[in-house]
């Protein structure tokens, strides 16, 4: 009788290796669509893995845990909220300080207003408290040094008062959030359009505040 061969059960593909251009970026991105749908407390690195198309394995070789991806998400904010800090600013002329600090807490306040769950991330509870992400760090000093460096011009240039810049500092970044805290609470519903005009009463008076009494006026241009 004849032998009839048995086929072969046909193998499994072997699985396609997911190779993606920047994962970390893709994360990120993911991680931020999820927190402005579900929230911060339903961030998971597996959860962000799937929504990216990894395997989970493949996420924790960029990000030890959850709070290394929120860290991340943050520097990334940071460095966003500078360069869009610097253009506002850029925009005004330099011998008008005062209306370049007005300019640098109109950008701050318009970022929250269009990354909410960005800022929520990078204003929230501090995530560097161990020092476990120096970068994170770095990204935070250079945005608060965008606006130490311009009241320091100001004082240099006879616009404002000779106060301490820490403090003053201090001043015009926790009226910037406040109000940009408040907006985002909808605490001070207002529309828009609107936001820039009530910059100019919740954060104008403390830039005032700062002006010279006796300021020189600025040379004609």
């Amino acid at each position: 009788m004849k032998r009839t061969s048995r086929k072969a059960a046909p193998s499994k593909p072997p699985e396609r290796a997911y190779h993606h251009g920047d994962l970390p970026s893709a994360m990120i991105e993911a991680a931020l669509a999820l927190i402005a749908e579900e929230g911060e407390d339903a961030l998971s690195l597996r959860g962000v893995a799937r929504r990216v198309g990894v395997d989970h394995s493949a996420a924790y070789r960029h990000f030890e845990d959850k709070r290394a991806l929120l860290a991340a998400i943050a520097e990334r904010g940071f460095r966003d909220l500078i360069a869009k800090i610097r253009e506002a600013v850029a925009a005004v002329p330099e011998d008008d300080p005062p209306a370049r600090l007005m300019a640098l807490a109109d950008a701050y306040v318009q970022f929250a207003l269009d990354r909410p769950a960005h800022f929520r991330v990078m204003l929230g509870p501090r995530l560097n408290e161990d020092e476990r992400f120096p970068t994170l760090e770095a990204a935070v000093g250079d945005a608060f040094g965008v606006l130490k460096s311009l009241i320091a011009d100001g004082i240099a240039r006879g616009a404002l008062e000779d106060v301490p810049v820490l403090g003053a500092a201090g001043a015009v970044w926790s009226s910037a959030h406040g109000f940009a805290v408040l907006l985002l609470g909808k605490r001070i519903p207002i529309r828009r359009e609107r936001v820039k005009a009530y910059m100019g009463e919740i954060v104008g008076p403390v830039v005032r505040g700062l002006e010279r009494r006796d300021r020189p006026l600025a040379t004609p241009r």
